[in-house]
């Protein structure tokens, strides 16, 4: 059984401290992989800590790891990828689909490249690859589903990530959902847009505020009672107010 010192329950607690990359947005670097290892060390019982190459060897490995996953989902949901000459080139092993137009077209600017007509902009693309990659949004979560509903990508060894992905609410799934879903029995009058609207907030053209419309005679209050006071203290409180409004 080890006994750990206050000095190692003070080391091990520090691992709360150390953000996410979640959290914080960025990769994370060597020396916040080593500050997160270490109390992990401490409280296996490894007093001595990790290797000095272990950091380095997970960096590298999640890397490694997040570049495999993206590389999947880019090849099931993007196509016309950039070609293989070039240092944005995705290599022969990419697996993006192209389509006829844009492979031909690349094909005639390589061949130009060649014999000094064109150049590669500073992010070394031909002219039709950087219009292809403007066009290319982002990725997003609609992309990674699609990809793990065609086959794994690299995620069966986190089964909760790849199940939250698929079993949620498509996107914009939830967008408009009174325009075509309603209780049993219950259908929308007229749909949004294809009818003007007669009234505002269930109200009529002659309603007022609050509901009152302009038939109906407004209550007003003209007697102040409240426990314990009389009318003399109305008329000394409107005073008062009056005094304070008062310009001048």
């Amino acid at each position: 059984m080890l006994i750990l010192s206050p000095d190692f329950d003070l080391e091990i607690r520090k691992r709360f401290a150390q953000p996410l990359a979640v959290e914080s947005g960025e990769f994370p670097d060597i020396s916040n992989i080593e500050a997160r290892m270490l109390p992990f060390c401490y409280e296996a019982g490894l007093v001595s800590g990790h290797s000095p190459d272990a950091a380095q060897f997970m960096s590298v490995a999640t890397e490694t790891f997040i570049r495999e996953v993206m590389s999947s989902i880019f090849s099931r949901t993007r196509i016309n990828p950039p070609g293989d000459s070039g240092n944005a080139g995705l290599g022969p092993t990419s697996g993006w689909a192209q389509t006829h137009k844009y492979k031909r077209q690349l094909a005639k600017e390589e061949a130009a490249l060649t014999r000094g007509e064109i150049q590669r902009d500073k992010s070394g693309l031909l002219p039709i690859e950087a219009k292809a990659a403007s066009e290319r949004g982002p990725l997003g979560m609609t992309d990674m589903r699609i990809a793990l509903e065609i086959g794994d990508c690299g995620m069966a060894n986190f089964p909760i990530v790849a199940r939250s992905i698929t079993g949620n609410y498509r996107e914009g799934e939830l967008e408009d959902w009174g325009d075509y879903t309603w209780l049993e029995g219950h259908t929308p009058s007229a749909k949004r847009g294809d009818v003007e609207m007669a009234t505002v907030n269930g109200q009529g053209p002659d309603a007022l505020p609050n509901g009152v419309g302009h038939g109906d005679a407004m209550d007003v209050d003209n007697e102040m009672e409240w426990e314990g006071a009389e009318s003399t203290d109305g008329d000394f409180l409107d005073g008062v107010l009056d005094s304070c409004l008062a310009v001048g």
